[in-house]
């Protein structure tokens, strides 16, 4: 009799768990996403700005898809950012790729360090379901500073790509928070951010790590996930407390 018991709760929690998903799941939205980024001409000192952005939406100052660092009057190693202006599908639960950042390292013979760049990106999701209506527009920088080590061994550690020697970027994480925001029907979504797909880069903590004389990529993606409701925590609830009465039962 007490297996019984216990076997119906187990199946009354599991199965008020799934119904509560399949009701979410079945009214999910279908998102899209457009992304408009570029770079603040915020260094003033041996930075050459190029590439300006048409942000349809606007944008308060002009930002540009590169950013080059000079030895003399000669542009050397610059940053290309390039982003999908979609609008592209974004799917759920997947990381997708919104935006890619290049870094087209050149030996340069003297160091060359700069500081409080801001990388703009305006970052924007359309939910089709029910007609198309903009759900998130979200424009956080991140800032970023770089240090272009010598040219010559031994290397300062951490060196992690083994060049000679490895370049690397410090970034502020405030443009890869996680946002929230409704879809058309009601639901609540998450959109979460990370850096991927590193090429000749290896992050750690927040710095990454370019090799010398190479090119080096990364993407930033971004994923959207639901936010279960509270009627769905309520059945988990109902569940739970099933399987802790059974057990109750079981050991009295």
């Amino acid at each position: 009799m007490k297996l019984k018991t216990l076997q119906k709760a187990l199946v009354a929690g599991v199965l008020a768990m799934t119904s509560g998903y399949a009701m979410q799941a079945s009214a999910a939205p279908i998102f899209s996403f457009t992304e408009y980024g570029g770079f603040s001409p915020d260094v003033p000192a041996g930075v050459v700005y190029s590439g300006a952005v048409n942000d349809p939406l606007s944008h308060p100052t002009t930002v540009y898809n590169t950013m080059s660092w000079v030895a003399g009057q000669t542009p050397q190693s610059s940053l290309v950012l390039s982003t999908v202006t979609g609008p592209a599908a974004l799917p759920e639960n997947t990381w997708t790729t919104i935006s890619t950042l290049t870094h087209n390292n050149i030996v340069i013979p003297s160091a060359f360090n700069w500081s409080g760049q801001d990388v703009w990106g305006r970052f924007i999701i359309t939910d089709s379901n029910g007609g198309p209506s903009v759900r998130l527009d979200s424009d956080d920088a991140i800032t970023l500073s770089f240090v272009e080590t010598p040219n010559q061994a031994p290397c300062p550690s951490p060196n992690p790509n083994g060049s000679t020697c490895d370049d690397h970027f410090t970034f502020t994480a405030n443009g890869l928070n996680s946002l929230g925001f409704a879809a058309n029907d009601g639901s609540h979504w998450i959109a979460d951010f990370r850096l991927a797909n590193l090429v000749n880069a290896v992050l750690i903590s927040s710095t990454v790590y370019t090799a010398e004389a190479n090119s080096s990529h990364l993407d930033v993606q971004a994923m959207v996930r639901q936010v279960p409701e509270p009627a769905t925590l309520t059945l988990m609830g109902l569940g739970l407390l099933g399987l802790g009465f059974a057990k109750r039962r079981r050991n009295s």
